[in-house]
Order: C-alpha cells, then structure tokens, then sequence
C-alpha cells in the first residue's frame, strides 16, 4: 500500500468517560493534512504547510459548534504523528472523532495505535501490558522491557549464534525462561487459595491480610459457602486471595456445592495456604495440593498439639506472624525475583516462542532457532480497528 493510500488513523489515548482532559493521536500519511482542514488558530492564521516535530498551537476544531484544543505535532517523518488535547467528555470525544472520520481517518484502539506508532513491536507490546500493571514493582519491569532490555538479550542471543556460539545461546535462552513465571504474573495475579476445615479461621487471615472485613467471619460452620476472592500486593507481586468452604464430609447440600468450588479453586490456584486451628487436633488435608503451605492459626489461645516442622504459626486476631508468612508466600510464588533491568518474557506467547527456540537449538536445529528468535523480535500482533468510540 503506497503511503498516498495507507490508512489515517485517529484513537483516543486517555481512558473513556467524564474526565477534564483527553488525548487523541492522529497517526498516517494525511495526519496533518487532515488536521489543517480541521482546526482554527485564534489568530486566524493558517496551519503551516510543512511543520516541525514539537511545535503546539491553541485553537479550535469544528464549524458553527466547536471545541477548544490544543494540537501538537509528535513527529513529521516518517509518517506523521500529531496529537489533539481536547475537553474530556464524551460527546466531546464523539464530535471529534466523528469531525475527523468525516476526513477519512478510520477509528483504532489505543493499543492498535502503540502498535502502529511504535518501532520495536516487543516495546509496544510492553507500552501496553504496562498499562494493566498494578504495583511499582511490576510496572517497574515491564518498563524496562519497554525500554529494550528483552530485545537486546534476543540480539545478543543472536549474535551468539552468528559467531557459531549456540551453546551460549542456549544458555542465554535458559536463564530468559527463569523469569517466565513471574514474566506471566506481571499483569495477571498470582492465584492463592485458603483452604482447610471448617472455622479454623480462613476468613479472619484473610481479612487481616486485606485489612478490612472481607469476608463474614461467625462461629457457625459453613459460614463461607462460596469463594471469596480478595487482591492484595505482598512485596510489590499482586495476588488474587481466595477465601473458600470449610473442606468437611457432612454438609447440606448448598455448602456441599461452595465445598466443591473450594475443591476446584485449590487444583486451579498457584499455591494453598492449609489452615490449622492451634486450639483443636489438625484437620490435614485428605489430598495435599501440588504446593501447600501449611499455616496454624490461633497461636495467641492454648495449643492443644505440638506445633512443628515447616508449618507457619501466626494469629490472624492480633496479627502475630503474619509478616513472616506474608514473607513465605512471596518466597514460595517468585523465589528468584528479578533484578533491576533483567530482561524478562513479559506473556505466555513470549515464554512458548523462546521456549521452542531453546529446543531447536537443543536438537542442532540452529538456523531454525536463529530464524524463531528473529521473527520474534519482529512479531507484530494482529490490527482489529476498534469502533467503540464513533
């Protein structure tokens, strides 16, 4: 497509909704030409025909009814990016984007547009899941994958290869799929269920740990007949908590049906937290999970049985060891966290490809893995125009 014929596009970069202000990026070979016939200076002079990246003007767009804007130029080559800083409400928004599709400019996501306007797809990639980042500490290394630290790794796993060093290069790839799990949870929660027998105090640590009243908190069993998901953040890694039934063989059948959920969420979560009632005989679990942390609780009251091994005592009523297990349960999801700057698989399709790279290298296959490795670095993910905003 000639770039007399390739698409303008127009997308508003701030969040929809009642807000003061909103951001609107012009990207494509008719941006500026598109935004000359459009807006007014308050000086009456006209647009200049050719402008400079980083210039800004103050006027108007539209005829009869019109909105006042300030329009900034991003860049001019090689394709220009302009943006349009506008009221924030959302017939304002519509009567813009309506103004300029009237011109030919076609409606796109923001993160179609990230995708469009930024050179290096894995930073765009990046730009956009940091967007969903929650903690500093997440978006601090999703920021440094937007800032290349995953796409020099994959250069410098290429050039390895070029220099007849596949064996490094395998293990470059080794120490990238380290961070994969923790690659995978920086824009998705860590699954942690709470599970055990009934009315050992499921409920009262999650709500210390939420620090409010999450979940109901009674003496009766059977209190809690669903799952109850709370998030939190522990050291910076954001965590779905889940409080679920008391796991017990006699139970009507409502409590049966939360006792089955607890069941299913326990084989889905990331990791269990057992709860053991200090006060009473432990209630073990009939099938550990595949991780469990086991946790006795009521540690302030008498114990009734000896507490040992592994098992973490806290008191989820005066906050007693609640540090100390907050400090288990980061060290059982993210054991090796990374460092500053490290360069990190940041999705699931990021691990796969490098993790099929990896094998074909394993088995000599070295242009194969050369040319995964490439076409990773260029993947550009799919454009849906997106005409939520018309």
């Amino acid at each position: 497509m000639t770039p007399e014929k390739a698409p303008t596009y127009i997308s508003r970069l701030t969040p929809p909704g009642q807000a003061a202000l909103a951001t609107f990026g012009v990207f494509g070979s008719r941006a500026w030409e598109i935004v000359r016939v459009l807006f007014r200076r308050f000086s009456g002079e006209e647009l200049p025909d050719a402008p400079n990246a980083g210039r800004f003007w103050f006027g108007r767009i539209g005829g009869e009814i019109a909105d006042e804007v300030v329009v900034s130029v991003k860049q001019t080559e090689p394709i220009p990016l302009v943006e349009v800083h506008a009221h924030g409400g959302r017939e304002v928004a519509r009567f813009l984007v309506d103004l300029f599709c009237a011109q030919g400019a076609q409606v796109c996501s923001w993160k179609d547009y990230v995708r469009r306007t930024e050179a290096d797809p894995l930073s765009a990639e990046a730009a956009i899941a940091l967007a969903q980042a929650t903690t500093l500490r997440t978006a601090s290394i999703l920021l440094d994958q937007q800032c290349g630290a995953l796409r020099n790794a994959l250069a410098d796993i290429v050039v390895a290869i070029d220099n007849g060093d596949s064996g490094i290069a395998e293990g470059m790839l080794d120490r990238l799929l380290r961070y994969a799990s923790v690659g995978e949870h920086l824009t998705k929660p860590w699954r942690v269920v709470v599970a055990g027998a009934p009315n050992v105090g499921k409920s009262s640590l999650v709500n210390a740990l939420a620090g409010y009243q999450r979940s109901i908190v009674a003496a009766t069993p059977g209190t809690t007949r669903d799952v109850v998901t709370t998030s939190i953040a522990l050291d910076g890694w954001t965590i779905a908590l889940a409080d679920t039934a008391g796991l017990r063989s006699e139970a009507d059948a409502l409590e049966a049906e939360g006792i089955d959920r607890a069941r299913t969420t326990m084989a889905d979560a990331d990791l269990c937290l057992w709860i053991l009632d200090a006060t009473s005989p432990p209630a073990w679990p009939s099938e550990p999970p595949a991780s469990v942390l086991f946790v006795v609780n009521k540690i302030d009251l008498a114990p009734v049985w000896p507490i040992e091994g592994e098992a973490i005592p806290i008191s989820a009523r005066t906050g007693q060891g609640l540090n100390e297990l907050c400090d288990a349960v980061v060290s059982r999801l993210v054991p090796d966290p990374p460092p500053p700057g490290a360069p990190v698989p940041f999705a699931p399709h990021l691990s796969a490809s490098i993790s099929s790279a990896q094998r074909s290298l394993a088995a000599g296959e070295i242009e194969a893995g050369k040319m995964q490795i490439a076409a990773l670095m260029r993947t550009q993910a799919s454009i849906v125009l997106d005409l939520s905003l018309r």
